[in-house]
């Protein structure tokens, strides 16, 4: 049976964990279409991968199955699960890794994965990648119900990381937010949404930016192209939320913030 099954993980391209993850799909369903979504993400950085998985998820297809493995408490008490909603399958732990997705999907059904039966003989306490969460995508991807692989679970018992609202003054053109997300571009990503920052703000406007106890001063863009050398930008990007940039450089080296933190965008003009 063909059915797309998506990768995410924090494992680099030289250790072979990610190869091992596809060989068990395969030897289990053949005929399944694996996509690899994302790899190498900041190690343990569940928050960050939170939103890759966000950002990403509802590009594929409906029924995509999703593995994704950000796992430092691998081995723990913590929750191997299977999360289905109306349009997608999630597997992975139960750390806040779908957080964001929650927000967006309605669920139907959450399961644990508990069932020896779809799992690999022997389990590791280290790599649940390979030994649970693979072989129950693989086994769910032939048709397998959810409810075979373990108990029930209600929603309400899922993790979720705190993600905060920003708070808007259209007034005074004020928006304080908090950084969702770093790319590997260095680009600062807010929790401000694009199509309410598009409507109030006007293109080449400038903006104060508040971070501890600094201040820069950033201009709003339509691209990176547009960016001055060494010009602080604000634009929209493709994800859908405000975000920081420098053009060819790196938004978050020259205001030295991580993600979570909190900052103050105003306009000046």
């Amino acid at each position: 049976m063909e059915r797309i099954i998506a990768l995410m993980t924090d494992f680099g391209y030289s250790d072979g964990y990610i190869g091992v993850m596809k060989g068990i799909i395969l030897s289990i369903n053949p005929n399944a279409i694996i996509v690899d979504l994302a790899h190498n993400l900041p190690k343990f950085n569940i928050r960050y991968a939170a939103f890759v998985l966000y950002t990403a998820y509802k590009y594929f297809p409906k029924n995509t199955i999703f593995v994704c493995v950000i796992d430092p408490g691998v081995g723990t008490s913590r929750e191997a699960i299977i999360i289905k909603t109306r349009n997608y399958f999630f597997i992975g732990p139960n750390n806040g890794l779908f957080s964001l997705i929650l927000k967006e999907e309605n669920v139907e059904e959450v399961r644990k994965i508990e069932n020896r039966k779809y799992m690999m003989p022997n389990v590791s306490v280290t790599f649940h990648g390979r030994d649970i969460f693979a072989p129950a995508a693989a086994y769910l991807s032939l048709g397998i119900p959810i409810e075979k692989f373990g108990t029930s679970l209600t929603p309400d018992s899922l993790v979720m990381l705190p993600f905060n609202e920003p708070e808007i003054n259209l007034t005074k053109h004020e928006y304080s937010c908090e950084i969702l997300a770093i790319d590997s571009f260095g680009n600062v990503i807010t929790n401000i949404p694009g199509d309410i920052f598009s409507h109030n703000e006007r293109e080449h406007s400038v903006f104060l930016v508040k971070i501890h106890n600094e201040r820069h001063v950033a201009r709003r863009v339509k691209t990176y192209g547009e960016g001055r050398k060494d010009e602080l930008l604000v634009l929209i990007g493709s994800h859908g939320f405000v975000e920081l940039a420098i053009n060819k450089g790196s938004a978050k080296d020259r205001i030295k913030v991580k993600e979570g933190d909190k900052i103050v965008l105003q306009a000046l003009e």
